[in-house]
């Protein structure tokens, strides 16, 4: 059954077999995530919060070695690369031998995706990925380094005091029920993980009141999801004058850069702590906030150098990934697209524990003339092929234009299918414009934004430009 046809059978089943679907498919992720060797996994996690400078380079210098031998042995791109450089696993023996190799940029992977699969290795999964700039990415991941990623989250949201199985909202991309359907329930329930999905596609100000009631019936002790869907639902108990009926240990946001006027309206009306993370669609960086609001680098899943960008001032570093698991698609000196602002830029290592900030995704929202902003308008480009770069302006109330650099090898289908996936996202409300042009500018800071919104207020312009 193709994933278009399972969508339609799902929009066309009443709520409570929506929900049934939502479970099962749940419990399948659950098997994938929490079964085999991940309490080996959780464990490790937990013991590495503690790990001294010491143990870090221990671990991080034999797994450097190991994957380096992987590569060489079995990777095309590697063997020709170790080749051509003379190198072996015999010359990384320490993490500081990483830089002996070149950076690794996106457009070499998305040049020659399979000269990185290993010889003979089946990935448990594969990953989609827009990235930050709408560039289309399809990662092979074996089962060790996704378990791995649900561990680090776990880990995450225990240190911050929620229990894994503890009740959560979630607000992120799920596409719970058609944008153009405006009949409540807006949330479905996944029972396998206690978790209730709630539509980041449909909260307006007639629609609060729904959401405000489902949220005190379900009392969920975490609320997760993109930073943008939930400083809304606090913006629209500001703007009601009333409060929450529930009281989270935890806001945890991710998959964009969190602002700093969303965490003041998120802590001021949910009364708890905000804790981000930052991880990547590779699996080859994960950085968590600790209590003191600094992204601790887990040292288990990889290697992250933070190298400083000469551009953007002493403060700024370029990140880069390596992995020490996914031996299915290894990725060494990975260039990540993002930036880091250091602790002390004139002390900082090369490779260091801890980041103050981490400057992702710096997106807009579109809004709808019914007045829902959708933000994290990624999944529209996930699974498309021929698009270099893509993104989504918003030049009228009632009007997107979608800029796309193209590739040689574009279907033009593709084009029609991206219109339509923003067409559904937006409820049918806006028309589409899909416009290809050679490049897509950079703003003042440098960084793509990969969603704009020209009607934005000033106020909100000024905070993208200077996240």
């Amino acid at each position: 059954m193709t994933a278009g046809l399972v969508q339609r059978v799902y929009d066309g089943s009443p709520v409570w077999f929506q929900n049934l679907l939502v479970s099962a498919y749940g419990y399948n992720l659950y098997r994938k995530r929490y079964t085999g060797g991940y309490r080996e996994l959780l464990e490790q996690v937990r013991q590495a919060r503690h790990w001294d400078a010491d143990e870090i380079e221990a671990y991080q210098a034999e797994r450097l070695h190991e994957m380096v031998r992987h590569c060489r042995r079995s990777v095309p791109y590697y063997q020709s690369l170790f080749a051509k450089l003379g190198l072996t696993e015999q010359d990384f023996t320490a993490t500081r031998d990483l830089p002996k190799l070149p950076i690794l940029d996106k457009a070499t992977l998305r040049a020659e995706p399979e000269r990185f699969r290993a010889a003979g290795e089946q990935p448990f999964m594969i990953q989609h990925t827009s990235g930050s700039t709408g560039t289309p990415l399809a990662l092979a991941v074996n089962r060790r380094t996704y378990q791995l990623a649900m561990a680090l989250l776990v880990e995450f949201e225990e240190y911050h005091g929620v229990p894994f199985g503890a009740r959560r909202a979630t607000f992120a991309g799920r596409m719970v029920q058609p944008a153009e359907s405006t009949t409540p329930p807006f949330a479905r329930f996944n029972r396998a993980e206690n978790q209730m999905l709630f539509s980041s596609y449909h909260l307006n100000d007639n629609s609060f009141p729904w959401y405000q009631q489902a949220l005190d019936h379900f009392q969920p002790m975490e609320l997760i999801g993109y930073p943008s869907a939930i400083a809304d639902l606090a913006n629209h108990y500001q703007q009601t004058g009333t409060r929450p009926g529930f009281q989270p240990r935890a806001v945890v946001t991710n998959s964009e850069t969190l602002l700093d006027w969303q965490r003041t309206v998120i802590e001021s009306v949910f009364g708890c702590p905000v804790r981000d993370y930052y991880g990547t669609a590779e699996y080859a960086l994960f950085a968590g906030q600790d209590s003191e609001g600094l992204y601790r680098l887990n040292p288990v899943l990889g290697i992250t150098e933070a190298i400083p960008d000469e551009t953007t001032g002493a403060e700024t570093a370029t990140l880069v990934a390596t992995t020490l698991t996914n031996t299915t698609m290894p990725l060494l000196r990975y260039r990540i697209g993002d930036t880091a602002q250091l602790l002390e830029p004139a002390y900082q290592p090369v490779r260091p524990a801890s980041l103050a900030r981490i400057n992702g995704r710096i997106d807009d929202y579109v809004e709808t003339p019914d007045g829902r902003r959708i933000g994290r308008l990624d999944h529209i480009f996930k699974g498309l092929n021929g698009i270099a770069e893509a993104q989504i302006v918003q030049d009228a109330k009632d009007h997107c234009t979608i800029k796309v650099v193209v590739q040689p090898d574009l279907d033009p289908a593709e084009l029609r299918t991206l219109k339509d996936n923003l067409s559904k996202r937006t409820a049918g409300m806006l028309a589409i414009t899909v416009q290809q042009v050679d490049r897509i500018p950079r703003g003042a800071n440098g960084k793509f934004r990969a969603v704009i919104r020209e009607l934005s207020s000033p106020q909100e312009s000024q905070a993208m430009d200077q996240a």
